[in-house]
């Protein structure tokens, strides 16, 4: 009777711990739909020997950084995930206005820009010069995207998003059921 409770116990710590660690990995990443494709993004950059593909060869520290860092000064967050982290094919950037002495929870950013890269289509990083990413910014004059803040805990800012990406060839398409929970690094 007693090791049948015994096991019983480890087997539901076991559990516990399988299941917590799922939740670690969560803890920084990216999830959304886009174009009916469910997108997990947990990766932060990393140095890749596609210069174009990686911010140039930076160290891997530097593009951890750039990969999550909140300005408290300029009160603006940049956070960066890819779904591979030296091989991506699909990532996404997203910067926002942010205030952390806000306290008030939901918090909606009134600006904020996101762009979604496809490594495939090849172009600079991120850059405005990539014609076929999809792009989307909120601002006083356009609210393609819709960011907003659930909660701030220990340097991990926690959200959702949702909105409609312009890409320079054109086309649209809808950025649906976004989440993200990421650990930033805080830079002056």
């Amino acid at each position: 009777m007693v090791t049948d409770s015994v096991a019983i116990i480890l087997l539901s710590a076991f559990v516990f711990c399988l299941t917590a660690a799922g939740v670690m990995e969560w803890e920084s990443g990216i999830s959304c739909t886009f174009k009916d494709r469910e997108l997990l993004l947990s990766h932060p950059m990393q140095p890749s020997p596609e210069v174009l593909k990686q911010k140039g060869r930076r160290a891997a520290e530097q593009l951890d950084t750039l990969s999550n860092w909140f300005s408290p000064v300029r009160k603006y967050v940049e956070i960066v995930r890819q779904d591979h982290p030296i091989r991506p094919t699909l990532g996404i950037a997203m910067g926002f206005e942010f205030d952390e002495t806000n306290g008030d929870y939901p918090y909606t950013p009134s600006f904020a820009v996101m762009q979604l890269k496809d490594f495939g289509w090849g172009g600079v990083e991120f850059s405005r010069r990539d014609t076929l990413n999809y792009t989307g910014i909120s601002n006083a004059v356009s609210d393609d995207l819709h960011i907003e803040i659930s909660a701030y805990r220990n340097d991990t800012i926690f959200g959702h998003f949702s909105g409609i990406l312009i890409s320079g060839g054109g086309s649209m398409a809808n950025l649906e059921k976004g989440s993200f929970s990421i650990k930033v690094y805080r830079v002056e």
